[in-house]
């Protein structure tokens, strides 16, 4: 199983460089420092802060709340490294997910839930304040012996998803 997902992930890793080729004709992207950036994945909204490292690396701490009301909260809090194939304004990544999962109820005691992921996407900078894109994701969850949010309390889950994010750069 383990030798299929990291053969799936080559081939797929093989044919993003294959398509950053064809994203070479587009006009290279100006420096940024670090912007704002709403991120939609479901039902979930999570606002990331990237910052950018180099002209080709990017750290975004990400921070997401949800919460209803009799219900509780649940808050995560993480980090999203991502790792730019070109410099253009079409800039394929690939993009690595380290999170927290913590849940308080309004009544019981919270749980921990770990996540630990990869991601592939494409920012699309349409000029140096402003980009869009999309990524898709493949994570790890260890979920808290107690926790329902997967469906597997204490166990270990391996999900995808797919996200798409709006930026604006200051």
């Amino acid at each position: 199983m383990l030798r299929t997902i990291l053969s799936a992930c080559s081939l797929l890793v093989l044919a993003l460089c294959l398509l950053t080729e064809v994203s070479l004709c587009q006009d290279t992207t100006t420096s940024r420092r670090f912007g704002i950036s709403a991120s939609l994945q479901d039902n979930q909204i999570d606002v990331l802060l990237p910052i950018w490292m180099g002209t080709k690396f990017s750290l975004s701490p990400a921070f997401g709340i949800l919460w209803t009301q009799g219900v509780g909260a649940d808050l995560h809090i993480g980090f999203v490294p991502r790792f730019f194939l070109s410099t253009n304004n079409v800039a394929p990544y690939v993009a690595a997910r380290v999170g927290i999962l913590q849940t308080f109820p309004s009544a019981g005691s919270g749980t921990t839930d770990w996540l630990v992921g990869g991601a592939f996407g494409a920012e699309y900078f349409v000029d140096r304040h402003f980009s869009t894109g999309i990524e898709s994701q493949i994570n790890l969850t260890i979920s808290d012996a107690n926790s329902s949010r997967f469906g597997n309390p204490g166990k270990k889950n391996l999900n995808t998803a797919v996200a798409a994010f709006a930026t604006i750069y200051f």
